[in-house]
């Protein structure tokens, strides 16, 4: 009688659901991959912290350090 046909609806909806979650996993997958965050290369100090270092360190003087400040801003407005 009918009872083929219900069975047969029943395992199509099982074998389409699996496919469907097969090729969802992989797109899934996929996109992960080509869309993976890449790690940012550290930032290098400025010449100013540098400079701000060397003098909070005691290698150099108060003068050298206003006179390399100074060179480094008149550095900066040329850009």
């Amino acid at each position: 009688m009918m009872h083929g046909q219900g069975a047969d609806i029943g395992l199509l909806l099982a074998a389409l659901t699996l496919w469907a979650a097969t090729v969802g996993g992989a797109v899934w997958a996929g996109m992960r991959i080509v869309h993976r965050p890449q790690p940012r290369p550290p930032t290098l100090p400025s010449p100013l912290d540098l400079l701000e270092r060397r003098y909070a360190a005691g290698k150099i003087t108060q003068d050298a350090f206003d006179e390399a400040r100074a060179r480094l801003r008149e550095h900066e407005l040329d850009r």
